[in-house]
């Protein structure tokens, strides 16, 4: 499995996958330890990068995803996509160099919630001072 795209999903044919999942730390850390061996209860699945190219369509939004010279490419197909879009399918694959792992890993949105204005609390002290 060294110098490939890995994926996570099911794949009836070389020509064909289903992704079912995004790669995440755990991935990452599972492909990095034993490359070579995974247990047949893993869904991972491989393309080799020794291919001189790689084109993967994806049909949902209509688009291509290339591979080509160690680097990604989507390619738009008649609707354009939104980055949302893009970071989604390319949060979909990993990409590992030997026993190094890589993935994009988008972070969630989180929305900050602004306080309210608090008054602040005015501590003060007084005593008589005779002179």
């Amino acid at each position: 499995m060294p110098n490939s795209l890995i994926f996570i999903g099911e794949r009836p044919s070389h020509l064909e996958m289903y992704i079912m999942g995004k790669p995440d730390f755990y991935d990452a850390i599972q492909l990095s330890a034993r490359p070579h061996r995974l247990s047949s209860s893993m869904s991972y699945h491989s393309i080799p990068f020794h291919q001189s190219d790689i084109s993967i369509n994806i049909i949902e939004s209509n688009s291509r995803f290339n591979c080509r010279q160690q680097s990604l490419q989507l390619i738009e197909g008649d609707k354009q996509l939104s980055e949302e879009d893009a970071y989604g399918i390319f949060t979909n694959f990993a990409i590992m160099e030997d026993n190094k792992v890589a993935f994009l890993l988008t972070s969630p949105n989180k929305k900050i919630r602004t306080r309210g204005r608090v008054t602040p609390k005015v501590l003060f002290a007084s005593r008589k001072v005779e002179f």
